[in-house]
Parts: C-alpha cells; structure tokens; sequence
C-alpha cells in the first residue's frame, strides 16, 4: 500500500509540482465526448457531440504542440426544443454546456432573471444602491469555457534553460485550485465549488488586441447581486499562458525554476510582465511564487507550498489581485489547502479542499467553499472517482437595510460528480459520468442542472 501511495504522491507532484506543457510528453492524443442533460431551467436534451485532438513534437531542440476542438452541438429554440446542430470549432465543452441551453442567436440562456419583480419601487429608488438595476439572479461562470485551439513553440537552449511563444504555454508553479484536469478530460469539475463570475482566465492577457484574445488579469471583483452565487477569486500561478517566455528549470536533489512572460497585449506605454519561482531544497518540500502584471496597478500575487510526506501531501495557496489600484473596493484576497492521503490498508484515495475569498470592499462578506474527490479501483482495468463540493456566495450587507431584500444572503451551490473509468487498452480508455448541480441564488431562487454522457480517450 506504501508503494501505491507513493506512486499516488509522486503523480500529484508532477502535477502541482514544476510547471509542464499541456502534454506531459510527445505524443498525439484525442478526446471525444457525446452526452444529455438537462441546463438550468431547461427540459432534459441532447447535448451532441466535442472532439478534441492534441499532439505534440519533440525535434531536436525544439517542441512544437497545438490543440483543436470541435463540435457538433445542439442549437435550442426559445421554449427548449432541439431546432438543428452546428458544427465547427468551439470553445465550449462537458462542463460548461451543462449550465445553458446553447442558441447560437441569443447566446446560453442560463434561466430568466427573476429580480425585478422582488424590488418595491421605493427600494429601486434609494439613491445610495443604484446597482439594484442591474441586479441578475442567474449563473454567469465564464471560467468554464476553454479555447478552442493552441499553438505552443519552444526551444530549448540547454536541458535547463529554454524559451517558448504560444497562446497556451501552461508555465505555472505550485498547487491553487483546479479543475481537476483539463476541462476537456473525463475528470474536470468545478472550481472553487462553481462561482459564478464573469473573469475569464484562458489567455491571460492585459487588453483585447483581436477578436481572439478574451481574456485579462484585470480582475474585478464580482459584486453580490451581479450573479446568482458570487465569491470567486483566481490565483495567478501560471505565469505564462498566451505569451512569449523564457525559464531556467533545474531539478534533481534540489529543484529551482526562475521565469519571466511578456503576455499578450503587451503595449509600450503601459509595459507589463509575469514572473513565476519556484524551489525544492529538498524533496519533501516546494515552494512557489508569482506575480501578473508586473509593473501595473492591477497586478496579481500569488503564493503557495506543497509539502509531500510518506502517508500525505499538503497544499497551501494565497493570493492576492488587483494590489495597487486606486479604487476601494476592487482588491480580493483568496487562501486555501488541500491534502491527498490514502486510506490505510485500502487503495481509497482522498483529497479534500477548502477554501475563504474576501474583499477589500467592507460591504462585501467573505465567500468559502469546500470540496473534495475520492477515488479507488476495482480491478486493475476498471476504477471509480467522485468529486463533490459546497460553496457559501458573498452577500453585501446593506441589503439588511431595505424590506425588499433584508432576506437575501449570498447564495449557495451544491455539486457531485460520480465517474466510472474503464481502461480498454493501454491507448484506449472510457469514462461515464454523472454531474448534478444545485444553485440557490442570493435571492433564494433555486434552480437545478445535470449532464451525463461518455468520454473516450485515445492516445496514439
């Protein structure tokens, strides 16, 4: 059992541990995914069908990798009925369709705003809470999209040293919190125990140079009442996503990474920069730290550690964005651990995690959340995972001032996601899954989605 624990640590330090690329080695890879469900507020359907293909090549001293996904996806009527498919590339996958009726006029109806109605006329005209009209009880989780390809090209000048361009580069250094893989693969859940919010962290860029770059490090805080279940903060530990990088890894005894990205939308008069560091003076022990956006107002900290004993691992992860902007009320502040043990004399495998976001904002309360994923094997072919979490929104207290809303809290969301695995061939694997989700909003407005479906991944 020591040795399957071990086997079991070292696979999570590889992970968490020194950054990689998207694919740990050369290789060409594929997964295809085709489910039902049912979203929010909508009749159980057919979701349709996602494909995404991966290769990467290692030539000489260079590494070339990219990524594709398509689809063929359901596009729904304003009642909920199937109305024709649509293919194409596409940045939608397992769980972020889960969440809305997807129609490619109107966007992802994610459930009718039920907020208007719940405010008297003599509240909606306090003149000190002006946001009340722009209040929307419905989920917004703009982090569960991913992108629809990559390009990533490196060189490596030394067995250490080494420099790549790409618009998913993936440097990142110590644990934060996960998804648990890539939200393509069969075990991706819920992050921080699915807060909505509207930041969108795939390419990391500072500005919107093209139509393909969509997302920024200039976090704003989600404010109670913008969504149905807010409170999430992101940790900046990967340092280079779309970017140009260099990095100086060492491992062995002792293990250091020192790197520094210029992302996209670099300009020369508002200049910015990533660096990330990472140690290991030994090898139960690493260290980690990063900034985004260096040298500009709303730059974001990072932190964290990972300490891997005989019997568990512990992570440990602070962060802190938007540091020196002038504004009050827009700085966030998130700190959490996770530990992966074993069970003695079983193969039980548990990882539970939990976390606390605040804000700078003194009317905004603290969020938490806490999850955890649990997996064993039954025989040597056919393994068992379930990942399941609970989080706890952010309210602003000055709703305890009007009769209209002195009843509304933050909001609270309840997930599972049990999965079987099976492992056909050593290149071929299956997984069936069930995700099921509860989201009562600030506003006490439940609503209901799940997704079931079959994943299959071929590596060749």
């Amino acid at each position: 059992m020591k040795k399957a624990f071990l086997v079991f640590v070292t696979s999570i330090l590889m992970v968490t541990g020194l950054s990689a690329q998207v694919l740990q080695s050369e290789q060409m890879k594929n997964t295809a995914w085709s489910g039902i469900g049912s979203p929010i507020d909508g009749d159980p359907t057919i979701y349709g069908f996602t494909d995404t293909f991966q290769a990467r090549f290692d030539r000489g001293k260079f590494t070339v990798e990219g990524m594709l996904n398509w689809s063929f996806l359901a596009n729904y009527k304003n009642n909920g009925d199937v109305d024709y498919f649509t293919f194409g590339t596409s940045n939608l996958n397992p769980l972020s369709i889960k969440y809305g009726i997807r129609n490619w006029n109107n966007g992802t109806w994610a459930g009718q705003n039920k907020i208007d109605s719940k405010i008297s006329a003599t509240d909606k005209a306090a003149t000190d809470h002006p946001d009340w009209l722009n209040y929307s009880d419905q989920a917004n989780v703009s982090n569960t999209l991913q992108d629809s390809y990559y390009v990533n090209v490196l060189y490596h000048f030394t067995k250490e040293f080494e420099a790549g361009v790409g618009t998913k580069l993936n440097w990142q250094v110590g644990p934060a919190p996960r998804y648990g893989s890539w939200l393509w693969e069969p075990d991706a859940h819920v992050r921080q125990g699915g807060f909505s919010t509207a930041y969108d962290d795939r390419a990391g860029v500072r500005a919107q140079t093209s139509s393909e770059t969509v997302g920024s490090y200039l976090f704003h805080v989600d404010r109670p009442g913008s969504a149905d279940v807010v409170g999430f903060v992101p940790y900046a530990n990967k340092y280079a996503k779309r970017a140009v990088g260099v990095r100086y890894k060492k491992e062995g005894d002792m293990t250091l990474e020192l790197g520094a990205a210029i992302p996209n939308g670099f300009n020369t008069d508002d200049p910015v920069s990533n660096f990330g560091a990472q140690f290991a003076p030994v090898k139960w022990l690493s260290i980690a730290a990063a900034i985004e956006g260096a040298f500009d107002d709303g730059s974001n900290f990072y932190s964290g550690a990972t300490l891997g004993m005989d019997f568990f691992i512990l992570d440990l992860y602070f962060a802190a964005d938007s540091l020196f902007t002038k504004e009050d009320d827009d700085q966030a502040y998130g700190t959490g651990a996770a530990i992966s043990f074993t069970i003695p004399n079983t193969e039980l495998r548990i990882r539970p995690e939990l976390g606390v976001n605040l804000f700078e904002n003194s009317n905004y309360t603290f969020a938490w959340y806490t999850g955890g994923t649990l997996s064993m094997e039954f025989t040597d072919k056919i393994g068992f995972n379930v990942w399941g979490s609970f989080a706890m929104g952010s309210k602003d207290k000055r709703w305890d001032d009007y009769d209209s809303t002195k009843d509304w809290n933050g909001g609270h969301i309840f997930n599972v996601r049990p999965e079987i695995t099976f492992e056909y061939t050593k290149q071929t694997s299956f997984a069936a899954y069930f995700d099921f989700e509860n989201r009562e909003a600030f506003d006490h407005v439940t609503r209901n989605c799940w997704s079931t479906g079959l994943y299959m991944t071929h590596t060749f």
